[in-house]
Parts: C-alpha cells; sequence; structure tokens
C-alpha cells in the first residue's frame, strides 16, 4: 500500500510542486513586505502625507507673509492690527470692549 501511494506521488509531482508554486506566489503577493495589503496602506499613508503637506505649505506661506510683513516691508497697518490685539488699546476717542467666555 506504501509503494502505492508512493508511486502516485511520483507520477504527481509535476503538479504538487505548481501547486505549492502557486500557494508561494498567491500568499506573497497578499500578505508579503510588497504585497496587496500593504500597499493599500501605504496608498492610504501616502494620501494623508499629502494631506499635511499641504496644510505645512499654507501655513508656512501664512508665517512667511506675516514675517515679510514685519521685516521687508513694514506694514504700518498690520502693526497697528498685532499692537491692538496683543496690548489692547485703542485710539482717542475709541471704546474698546472686552468680552470674557464664561465657562
Amino acid at each position: 500500500m506504501s509503494n502505492n501511494i508512493l508511486s502516485q506521488v511520483s507520477k504527481n509531482k509535476f503538479p504538487i510542486i505548481i501547486f505549492f508554486i502557486s500557494i508561494y506566489f498567491i500568499f506573497n503577493f497578499l500578505s508579503g513586505d510588497r504585497g496587496l495589503i500593504e500597499f493599500y496602506k501605504k496608498q492610504k499613508l501616502l494620501e494623508e502625507y499629502k494631506t499635511k503637506n499641504q496644510n505645512l505649505k499654507k501655513e508656512v506661506y501664512s508665517l512667511e507673509k506675516r514675517n515679510e510683513f514685519l521685516s521687508v516691508k513694514i506694514n504700518q497697518d498690520y502693526l497697528d492690527q498685532l499692537y491692538r490685539d496683543y496690548f489692547v488699546v485703542g485710539k482717542k476717542g475709541e471704546k474698546i470692549y472686552i468680552i470674557q467666555n464664561s465657562k
């Protein structure tokens, strides 16, 4: 009986080898380091990084504009606005209202 099984296996070597190779490729295609699942994870991560990059570019642009207002060509209106916001002061005759949030 064991000879019968061995003879069957020896006759079907090629299909058995092909089967195991196919299983190996399918497994690596789906779950390897460069598999399909990792591909979709990395695509999602790429989209997150693109949105972060866009937000950071907007923030850098805003900071560059603020820096330009204060260093290259001094904008009197911008300085006046900053002065009023930080020190809560106004011009003569202006009424200033301070609204406090109660929590």
